[in-house]
């Protein structure tokens, strides 16, 4: 089994990242292969909304997301986690979500074959983690439609300091934890 996790945070070795890695640690102990990948340390363009990717299987722009559809394709279950800037995730987590335009046929229906199971992390300065509930919801919809099978949304508030979600121990017991469920 292939898990693997994008963190679509602007901060290297922050509480994203950290976030992400701990699920997918639980996903590794529970013996599946994984990979992280740290969104901003690659070169993606934005959507140019010409349209290529509904009469072909790739999309036009030739960037860093050609491997990550491979990687997408490839894999059993995701992990996607961002920060929330302005109660939406970050404009490096935006521009990969609007990248994934090539997973739908024309008529919107999936073109993803194993429906990845998946789940979404958030971290927020906001120390209430139902502030943006709804946003999450949506996503975790969103994310559905186009085929994912989303089993839960992990939300670490209170997070402005670089690691204060290692201090936060039983939500990071909780992704390990949704990490090994992703294997079983």
């Amino acid at each position: 089994m292939k898990v693997v996790g994008f963190s679509g945070s602007p901060r290297k070795d922050a509480n994203t990242d950290r976030l992400v890695r701990q699920v997918l640690a639980g996903a590794k102990a529970a013996g599946a292969e994984t990979k992280f990948i740290r969104i901003a340390d690659l070169k993606i363009s934005g959507c140019i909304s010409c349209y290529h990717c509904k009469t072909h299987d790739t999309c036009s722009i030739k960037d860093d997301m050609q491997d990550i559809y491979k990687d997408i394709h490839g894999a059993d279950a995701c992990v996607i986690g961002s920060p929330v800037y302005m109660g939406q995730v970050s404009g490096q987590t935006k521009i990969f979500w609007d990248r994934l335009l090539p997973l739908f046929n024309a008529d919107f229906s999936t073109r993803l074959k194993k429906h990845p199971a998946l789940v979404l992390v958030f971290t927020q300065g906001q120390p209430d983690t139902g502030m943006f509930k709804p946003y999450m919801e949506n996503t975790k919809q969103m994310f559905g439609f186009m085929g994912f099978k989303p089993k839960e949304i992990i939300v670490a508030g209170g997070t402005r300091e670089k690691a204060d979600v290692d201090k936060q121990k039983d939500l990071m017991a909780k992704a390990k934890e949704a990490g090994a469920g992703l294997v079983k």
